[in-house]
């Protein structure tokens, strides 16, 4: 054996970067703990130069903070370390409960403060650590500094939203914070597409339903047997109560998004519904369907571009189909059977997305067991990870997809069902969305048009052999 290895406590370290060498480095955390955004002046063992480092507990990674047994206490010193101990373990704070406090600690406000408490915090704090009035200390422009981000960032409420959920950036983990809300927009459609789509849902229930599993957990609920919550008459009145709510305000997040859906469906529309001299109208119809595909050719480059568009193109063309249907056809049959179509396809892309979402499970419960049995090698898991990612990817997209789809058939019921709207027009509604629905449909993605002009070319060439070689045949 070797030499006995001397050992130490562990100890907590915070890493950082030095301001002068841009060294990277690590410090150990004072004892007993500092107040969030104290400036803790740190050497640079390479350099020697002094840095000031804003802390936050955050920082600390959290191989430290899991540990409870560190030798240096974690929680002690102030009530605000307390609180922060307490809730080490959540992910996504919400606007009561803000995952960590240090810009409101720096400010000295609670997290309830108005816009205006915030401002007036700000103010005198300003003035009281302004560089020009403390000017025989080194540290007085770098707190300064931090009031201002603090400042800058609850003064605004959007900024103040994500901090309270997700923190500052400064304390944020490798990658950074993941907002389910921004990766959804970023990964399905972008920007370009809320104007036809609008703000996917999914996300924010997602959020929200980690919101609630944290607080839950948070709230050490005792469980029976069979591991069932067991709830006192006033925390059942309390949540149900809260799931009112909750349900209120996505209703009416829902009637929004189809407000503002038709009124930008309509205007779309209108390019076709104010110039056409009727239905049939060739011109106008031809000049319609050339924008709608120049349109439909461009949003097809944005993530999930194709996917999308064929989504949305086969309400708008089922929609409008059952519309004409319903009114042209002999007691409106056609229209009975498109709407059965439609049926269909709801059930069809249910048992669809609840299919991937097995395909999903299964995955993980495969690299659980594997691990658990220990014969799994790093290539094998790296594999799994891969599907579950991939598959994880396709069950939110069918997921969105459901509910993009539902949202798009309330909207194009409400456009073409408007009693304020004469017949006349509403016919001429039904017929631009179809033309709009059939030019989202017919894009394809770069690869099949790659393979379709490949396979052209080759029937084209063949073709272009046998008739070289029946010309070159001799004549009887």
């Amino acid at each position: 054996m070797s030499a006995p290895i001397q050992s130490r406590p562990l100890v907590p370290h915070i890493p950082t970067t030095c301001s002068q060498c841009s060294v990277a480095l690590e410090f150990p955390v004072p004892s007993p703990q500092p107040r969030p955004g104290t400036l803790l002046s740190v050497s640079c063992y390479n350099c020697k130069t002094i840095i000031s480092h804003a802390f936050y507990p955050t920082q600390i990674p959290s191989h430290y903070t899991n540990n409870a047994k560190s030798s240096v206490g974690l929680g002690g010193g102030s009530g605000s370390s307390s609180a922060q101990g307490a809730r080490k373990g959540r992910k996504i704070g919400t606007q009561e409960k803000p995952l960590e406090t240090g810009y409101y600690d720096l400010l000295g406000v609670p997290v309830d403060s108005t816009t205006d408490d915030i401002k007036k915090a700000y103010r005198r704090l300003a003035i009281k650590h302004h560089p020009d009035k403390n000017r025989d200390d080194p540290h007085a422009e770098e707190r300064f500094k931090e009031i201002a981000i603090a400042y800058q960032t609850l003064s605004d409420p959007e900024l103040r939203r994500k901090y309270n959920e997700f923190g500052p950036k400064e304390s944020a983990p490798e990658g950074g914070f993941v907002d389910p809300e921004e990766i959804f927009g970023s990964i399905f459609g972008g920007e370009r597409f809320v104007p036809i789509i609008g703000h996917i849902s999914l996300a924010k229930d997602m959020k929200a339903a980690l919101q609630e599993e944290e607080d839950n957990e948070s709230e050490n609920v005792q469980r029976d047997a069979k591991g069932r919550e067991i709830l006192s008459p006033e925390e059942k009145a309390r949540r149900e109560e809260k799931a009112r709510k909750a349900a209120a305000e996505k209703a009416a997040a829902r009637a929004e998004r189809v407000a503002k859906l038709v009124e930008n469906l309509d205007r779309k529309l209108s390019i076709f519904t104010e110039s056409a001299a009727g239905p049939s109208d060739p011109q106008v119809s031809e000049s319609f369907r050339t924008i709608c595909k120049l349109e439909a050719e461009e949003l097809k480059k944005e993530s999930y571009g194709v996917d999308l568009l064929h989504a949305i193109g086969f309400v708008y063309a089922q929609k409008a189909k059952h519309y004409l249907a319903s009114n042209q056809t002999f007691l409106g049959m056609g229209g009975w059977i498109h709407n059965v179509q439609g049926k269909y396809h709801v059930f069809s892309e249910t048992v669809s997305t609840l299919r991937a979402a097995m395909e999903l499970k299964n995955v993980f419960e495969q690299i659980q067991a594997a691990e658990k049995a220990g014969n799994l090698t790093p290539e094998e898991k790296q594999k799994l990870e891969e599907q579950a990612a991939e598959k994880g990817v396709q069950t939110l997209f069918k997921g969105a997809k459901l509910e993009i789809e539902s949202v798009l058939r309330e909207t194009c019921d409400r456009l073409l069902e408007d009693p304020s709207v004469p017949r006349a027009k509403a016919q001429l509604r039904a017929v631009a969305l179809q033309i709009l629905g059939d030019a989202y449909m017919s894009v394809r993605k770069e690869e099949d048009e790659r393979r379709e002009e490949s396979e052209y070319v080759r029937i084209e060439t063949s073709g272009s052999r046998k008739r070289d070689s029946y010309r070159a045949a001799p004549t009887s």
